[in-house]
């Protein structure tokens, strides 16, 4: 959402008073309220949701960031509304916190979930500008020698292969990719991610989980199932 957006959300909100504020005072009062407001909402929500979708976490992982986004931020939020909404009208000072909570609550929640479907969308969209190969053959599935191949990516029906000097999208399954990379030395670290042996040029530990930085400098994540085949296999120190 960006601060245009907020503004016209706002000049929406404004004109049809939502949660009781349409009784407040003039509409020129109520339509500045809720645009400030939500142009401030725009900060404290839609900056920290972008940086969350662009992680590149795995699905569930994303939203349950955003989810813990929107009931945290939401708090402090409700606490500066509240002391806005009273200064510009005194006789909302009576109102508690935890309605103030659940008015940010309600609105907070379908912008941020909108936010994060319109980005998806556009993820989509975006995906056959990179020219997918076409060919669901293995010896020219990936568009570039198996030799060559630092990790394997999955993104929604394609597979994006890193190089050393840098990435292309195939359409394919994640199966489909790893035999065709064959026979150069990985694992599959995660649902999403294969990675080259030789790839790998530091392990990244962060608390019980731990990434793979690629000698490209892309970390790929690597599921808690995998520790054990991946220290099994020698990548890990014991």
């Amino acid at each position: 959402m960006t601060l245009a957006g907020a503004a016209a959300i706002g000049l929406f909100l404004g004109l049809i008073g939502p949660f009781g504020s349409y009784l407040t005072g003039p509409s020129w009062q109520r339509v500045a309220y809720w645009v400030a407001t939500l142009s401030l909402g725009a900060v404290a929500f839609a900056l920290p949701a972008r940086v969350i979708l662009h992680r590149g976490m795995g699905r569930l992982r994303t939203w349950i960031w955003l989810a813990a986004l929107i009931l945290t931020a939401s708090l402090p939020f409700a606490a500066l509304i509240a002391v806005i909404a009273s200064a510009v009208w005194p006789h909302l000072a009576s109102r508690g916190l935890l309605e103030w909570y659940g008015q940010v609550l309600a609105i907070s929640t379908p912008l941020v979930v909108g936010q994060a479907l319109l980005s998806t969308r556009n993820r989509a969209q975006q995906a056959p500008i990179d020219t997918p190969a076409p060919s669901a053959t293995p010896t020219n599935l990936l568009g570039t020698p198996p030799s060559e191949v630092l990790c394997l990516r999955m993104e929604d029906h394609y597979v994006r292969v890193y190089t050393r000097s840098g990435s292309r999208l195939v359409l394919a399954t994640m199966g489909q990719a790893i035999a065709a990379v064959a026979p150069r030395e990985g694992l599959r670290v995660h649902r999403s991610w294969w990675v080259a042996r030789d790839g790998v040029d530091q392990v990244m530990v962060e608390g019980r989980n731990l990434r793979l930085r690629l000698t490209n400098g892309v970390e790929a994540q690597v599921a808690r199932s995998a520790i054990a085949p991946l220290r099994a296999a020698g990548w890990l120190d014991a």
